[in-house]
């Protein structure tokens, strides 16, 4: 069977390159060789549908940019892509930006809704079912040192202390709602440039990472 693995992001997973200063101009994305959703499809040899858009939350939205809320996008998604044998959802650093205000206690309601929505569109996976889903907990987010202004907008050491609870909270969530959960910060960090976007090295690792946890749930329900 020719697998289907859906990965649906933000701009970590469309393959933003860190810049060192602001250029004016939209971002530049790595090619194939690098980028992380395309690195897993030939260690899986399957095929992945790369969902990653620079600036998407869970389910916020900013006055005039609807674009970014990932939860209006995802029903869609799903429906334009099945069958799938699997969604992986890793969302949330978007979340942290001050403008939302969130909390510890709030940070996992944004997955929780994106992983409700999977379960409930139950005909998008094999057989008419819903397809498991793989929670991604995101990279943490610390000061640049070219793009310092990147950090500001999360509140600086607000949004990076926020974002060193991504694991504990987006794993809890995983086990309440029957999800696997992967630790991307175990594998991938942020860049020197913007503390946001990550490194060739960090795609590699966590394509690797992730192609092994993809396995075993493909081995679990084979």
């Amino acid at each position: 069977m020719d697998r289907r693995i859906l990965c649906y992001g933000d701009s970590n997973t469309w393959g933003c390159i860190p810049r060192w200063k602001d250029l004016g101009i939209p971002s530049d994305r790595y090619g194939e060789d690098i980028r992380w959703p395309a690195r897993l499809a030939r260690l899986l040899d399957c095929q992945v549908i790369e969902e990653g858009l620079g600036g998407r939350t869970t389910m916020y939205e900013m006055p005039g940019e609807s674009w970014r809320n990932g939860l209006t996008y995802l029903d869609p998604c799903l429906r334009s892509h099945r069958p799938l044998d699997l969604v992986v959802l890793m969302l949330g650093t978007n979340d942290l930006q001050d403008c939302f205000r969130l909390t510890v206690e709030r940070m996992g309601d944004g997955i929780r809704a994106l992983v409700g929505t999977v379960q409930a569109v139950d005909f998008c996976g094999r057989e008419r079912t819903a397809p498991p889903v793989l929670v991604v907990a995101p990279t943490l987010i610390k000061a640049g040192q070219g793009r310092t202004e990147v950090y500001g907008k999360y509140g600086c050491d607000r949004g990076g202390e926020l974002s060193r609870h991504f694991a504990e909270v987006y794993r809890q969530a995983a086990e309440d709602l029957d999800c696997y959960f992967l630790d991307a910060a175990l594998y991938a960090a942020p860049s020197d440039a913007d503390g946001l976007h990550w490194m060739p090295e960090s795609h590699i690792r966590f394509a690797g990472a992730a192609a092994e946890k993809i396995r075993e749930i493909f081995g679990e329900r084979a």
